[in-house]
């Protein structure tokens, strides 16, 4: 339940509406939350296939519901402790259980009565499940493989366009020769002060420095801008950066979560993993594959073997419920939370929802749900799936490490049967001493191995389509593979192995039409704020559709065709004259195209949780730029109590880069909350951006902006310039450019009066630090410094 409780809260938002004028993950989220439970529970009795239904109860629409039964309606929207249905669910004696042998678990019962609490709402206007034989394969019909996701991508010629002087590239033509079309010009290009300022910030999360601003200004040359694009993407922090990016996608957290919120004290290498990809500019496809099944596909022999097994840690990082009373629930749980970060990180799909019966708006069926299930379900995460329950942790070895390991487990054996075994009688205190500290000897040298979270093959079997998604009824097999609608031929899973060698070879195909077009998608969203296709994670019939698909396949087939590298991407957007157009508004733009779906302009964005912090320590000189390693000051498997997640919140007092601080669920850092850091319990390929409150007055207030601040202010007063010089320096460290003289002259009568203010017995340099640091406070919580133009 966990995996979309925050999709629920969405849904709580929700009303009653047609389906078109409802949320796309409104409508996910009532599919994934509350109709699984109704067609686990309900539907035998009370759904489709049943006519009237049991006591002419029909729960397969609200209609039904409302009407209800013989006893009256089912629910009393906005009241669930006077709705019939929840006092049946609750097997309370005065109304007749249901189901009636065996009561609803306590998380489904919690989640009946949201929905019930905030009024029953239900998407009017969407189809009811369909009365298909339970087990039976869905119909692939040609419209749903005309959906233009599901076709392959198609490059297209170039477009021409009026204003060829205005294009750099071909991504140049795609964009005007749309907004051509709508009668829209584009504004004018941003100038390099700006520009240098949001690249860097793109690529970096940091802000450039004085000295890179003077550097590019001088440069004068016509490819001057291509220039500071190849040094940025060079430099390790562009992997900080961008490999923060994945990380929300994969869901990257120090903790498990939920009730048992262990330590994943290992999964730091991951992080390093993914940051150390982007900067090496690994194909995306091997990225893919290894993140997959990086164990199956490097041997043993392999230089890069430890860093393949650990890729695999993207696998391991869901919440799992260690305690789970139904191990067997609990591991179809497991899979569960797998196949849907699976499909929603590398195909945009939400493939999870078809558990419970066939998807209802996707041409995915329940076969193709335990097609791929069955593959996870053959892999192993977990040692066991009872009380003591831990994730699997894999030894980082190469050969000289197995050949010292094998020696060290025939040292522990010899000296572990000398002291069971041993003939006690004849062997001194002194001797059995020099055994205990040969074997401590060697269990010291084991725990010395470095280990991983990762997957490896288990017990290998098909798995049966369980019906409403109940382990307890099993109908039958299904053959491990892929959906149907996106391959062009079943995959043929190797005699013995789990099948996530050829699910990690499909989904990393040139044939598989989702996953080039996914990840330009993303990519393209991580530059401009909003997808190619707005709906990043979901280019389902609840996502939305391409605003320029012609330019989206283009780049697909790019990617492709570039070896799959997110560099060569990103060098054709980013020297694009799209990436350079400033962010200025236009009358026409703004009266046809008012949300800028067709790229005009730039979309000015908030600075990041990440960005403002690190930004914070950068410019004050406190950032510590040492790159990975583990900082979670807690063991594997530890529960965080409030103890723990205290030390790990000290944690974020070092001055490191953000992306290398602990992130524990239920527990992040006041930091990251204020400023909309995703659920790390689930993929999110796009982040929110809230404005309220409480962000400006930490801005105003918290500790780091007031060090930071005063900081920045002593070496203002350090250079010992003239005040209007000084002002300068500031605003060029700050915000890039110079202050005009309006705001030149205001600041330095401010200066004067704030100085008046200070109390007499301070000395002149304390007096002027403290006023310095009051207008660098400012300008901290400026939307000029908080923003990205």
């Amino acid at each position: 339940m966990a995996r979309g409780f925050l999709i629920f809260l969405l849904f709580l938002s929700g009303g009653l509406a047609n389906a078109a004028d409802i949320n796309p993950r409104v409508l996910e989220a009532f599919e994934s939350q509350v109709r699984p439970i109704l067609v686990r529970h309900c539907y035998e009795c009370h759904g489709p296939e049943t006519e009237d239904g049991e006591g002419q109860l029909r729960l397969d629409s609200l209609k039904g519901i409302l009407k209800g039964g013989q006893s009256g309606p089912a629910i009393k929207p906005g009241k669930p402790f006077e709705s019939l249905l929840l006092h049946a669910v609750n097997h309370e004696p005065s109304v007749v259980a249901m189901p009636p042998k065996k009561r609803i678990s306590n998380a489904e019962i919690a989640t009946m009565t949201r929905w019930v609490r905030i009024k029953g709402r239900w998407p009017e206007g969407l189809p009811d499940v369909k009365a298909r034989p339970q087990g039976s394969p869905r119909k692939i019909t040609d419209e749903d493989r005309r959906y233009w996701a599901f076709v392959a991508p198609e490059l297209s010629d170039v477009p021409t366009v009026k204003k060829r002087e205005w294009t750099r590239n071909a991504v140049d033509h795609f964009v005007l020769a749309n907004l051509e079309v709508l009668g829209i010009d584009p504004v004018n290009a941003a100038d390099k002060r700006t520009l240098i300022r949001r690249v860097t910030f793109d690529l970096h999360g940091l802000p450039p420095t004085i000295q890179d601003v003077e550097r590019f200004l001088e440069d004068k040359s016509p490819d001057a801008f291509r220039k500071l694009v190849d040094r940025l993407l060079d430099s390790p922090r562009y992997g900080e950066k961008w490999g923060r990016h994945w990380l929300d996608v994969a869901r990257y957290s120090d903790s498990n979560g939920m009730d048992d919120n262990i330590a994943f004290a290992d999964a730091w290498r991951y992080r390093d993993y993914v940051i150390a990809a982007f900067n090496n500019n690994k194909p995306y496809d091997q990225f893919v594959r290894e993140q997959i099944a990086g164990d199956l596909i490097s041997d043993w022999k392999s230089p890069n073997r430890a860093e393949a097994v650990t890729a695999t840690t993207f696998l391991m990082l869901g919440q799992k419920q260690p305690s789970a009373d139904d191990p067997v629930k609990q591991q179809l749980d497991i899979v569960d939370e797998q196949l849907d970060t699976i499909s929603r990180a590398f195909l945009a799909l939400t493939v999870a929802c078809a558990r419970c019966h066939d998807h209802k708006f996707d041409p995915i069926s329940q076969r193709d749900y335990y097609a791929m299930a069955g593959i996870l379900r053959s892999t192993t995460s977990m040692h066991s799936f009872r009380v003591d329950a831990k994730f699997n942790l894999t030894a980082l070895t190469n050969q000289a490490d197995n050949a010292r390991l094998a020696k060290l487990e025939l040292q522990m054996d010899e000296n572990d049967d000398v002291l069971v075994n041993g003939n006690k009688t004849n062997m001194s205190g002194e001797q059995r001493k020099q055994h205990s500290a040969k074997l401590n000897e060697a269990y010291a040298e084991i725990g010395k191995i470095p280990t991983a979270m990762a997957v490896k093959d288990g017990d290998i079997a098909d798995m049966p389509l369980l019906l409403r998604g109940n382990h307890l009824t099993p109908s039958t097999s299904v053959n491990r593979g892929v959906p149907v609608i996106l391959a062009s031929s079943p995959i043929n899973v190797a005699k013995g192995e789990s099948g996530r060698r050829e699910l990690a070879e499909w989904l990393a195909s040139k044939k598989n039409p989702m996953t080039a077009r996914v990840m330009v998608n993303r990519i393209w969203n991580w530059h401009f704020g909003s997808g190619l296709v707005e709906s990043v994670d979901n280019f389902g019939q609840l996502g939305q559709r391409p605003k320029n698909q012609r330019l989206l396949d283009w780049l697909a087939i790019q990617f492709m065709e570039s070896g799959w590298s997110i560099k060569a991407i990103q060098r054709l957007i980013l020297n694009s004259t799209t990436y350079r157009l400033s962010a200025a508004d236009s009358e026409t733009g703004l009266e046809k195209d008012l949300n800028n779906s067709h790229y005009w302009r730039m979309s000015a964005r908030r600075l990041q949780a990440e960005e403002l912090r690190d930004s914070l320590l950068a410019l004050s000189k406190q950032l510590d730029l040492k790159i990975g390693g583990k900082t979670l000051p807690v063991r594997n498997h530890k529960i965080m109590s409030s103890g723990e997640i205290e030390k790990c919140n000290a944690v974020h007092q070092q001055p490191r880069r953000t992306v290398y601080l602990p992130v524990i669920r239920s527990g992040l850092h006041e930091f990251l909350t204020t400023f909309d850091f995703p659920d790390p319990s689930v993929p999110a390929g796009r982040r929110n951006t809230t404005t309220v409150a409480p962000q400006a007055l930490f801005m105003l207030n918290n500790e780091l902006v007031r060090k930071s601040s005063r900081l920045v202010a002593e070496q203002a007063v350090k250079s010992e310039e003239s005040p209007r010089a000084r002002l300068s320096s500031v605003y060029e460290e700050l915000l890039c450019r110079q202050p005009t003289d309006d705001e030149a002259t205001a600041w330095l009568e401010f200066a004067k009066r704030r100085s008046a203010g200070v109390e007499k017995t301070v000395d002149d340099r304390t007096r002027e630090i403290e006023v310095w640091q009051s207008i660098v406070r400012v300008l901290f919580s400026s939307n000029e410094f908080m923003y990205v133009k």
